[in-house]
């Protein structure tokens, strides 16, 4: 007689390796610009809030476009000044000889001027008015090229500011990469920030458990080669995909035969202090 065929034991817990990270991962930033490092005023595990600096570059030359710029504008906006005032007088004046006109034009309809008179007068104010247009055309002159340099401030100030590293975030400096006398090249990573967030799992969980996982299951986590968990947590995000390569390998060449899911384990009950990059043992409760 055939032997019965025994139901498949249940899988009540998963274990799968991770690492302690931030949540929202650890940022890598990338300088703006190529320079050399003239100053660090911050070191490694030094806690930041955003707009700190973190790399000082040599910004000698970018002060002195600024200055330079600076000083053109100065010069510029008492040309326009000049010319805005030698614009009001014209205009003054030419109001003056516009009545002087009308007057005249009044007085030889009543038969009190001459037309010469008033054919004098005529010529004096359109010879008026042709020279305020061209004042009014240099007023806008010295004004656009006070605009222009007013753009080029902005686009040098933009670069000696980019000159000046700073955080984008709160957060805990994990490493500053240069030296000061070093050079550093453009988009070239010169720190790594872990933000002020609260501190997570993340964890690779084997393929073959993959449809087991659920959002909201319960965790241990323990610390490799220990037997009592250093915290307790729940699964808050699950890949959507299956990865071939193992994040925790030593090696980042080193490719897996087997496929992992992540998952992102939160730490809600913590007995001793767990730091970055720690690698932990993650056990998910799944009955």
């Amino acid at each position: 007689t055939a032997k019965p065929v025994s139901a498949p034991t249940p899988v009540t817990q998963i274990v799968g390796l991770g690492k302690i990270v931030p949540e929202g991962g650890i940022s890598e930033l990338a300088s703006p610009v190529s320079g050399i490092i003239t100053g660090i005023p911050v070191r490694e595990g030094s806690k930041v809030t955003k707009g700190d600096i973190l790399v000082q570059l040599d910004n000698r030359s970018q002060v002195l476009d600024v200055t330079e710029v600076e000083n053109k504008m100065i010069s510029q906006q008492k040309a326009v000044e000049s010319a805005r005032s030698l614009l009001n007088q014209k205009s003054i004046a030419l109001e003056d000889k516009l009545r002087k006109l009308n007057d005249a034009r009044d007085l030889l309809k009543a038969g009190a001027a001459t037309g010469d008179n008033v054919n004098t007068l005529r010529n004096d104010y359109e010879q008026g008015m042709q020279e305020v247009k061209k004042l009014q055309s240099d007023l806008a002159l010295q004004e656009s090229q006070l605009n222009e340099l007013s753009v080029q401030k902005e686009i040098k100030v933009n670069t000696l500011d980019h000159s000046t590293l700073r955080a984008p975030m709160d957060g805990i400096v994990l490493d500053i990469l240069p030296r000061i006398g070093e050079a550093v090249s453009q988009y070239q990573t010169y720190a790594r920030l872990a933000p002020d967030a609260p501190l997570i799992v993340e964890t690779e969980i084997d393929e073959m458990f993959s449809d087991k996982l659920e959002q909201g299951q319960k965790c241990s986590v323990r610390l490799i080669g220990e037997g009592q968990p250093v915290a307790v947590g729940k699964i808050i995000s699950i890949s959507a995909d299956l990865k071939k390569k193992s994040l925790f390998s030593d090696s980042g060449e080193d490719m897996q035969d087997r496929r992992v899911r992540e998952i992102d384990i939160s730490l809600d009950e913590v007995s001793k202090p767990l730091l970055i990059n720690t690698k932990v043992e993650c056990t998910v409760i799944t009955r």
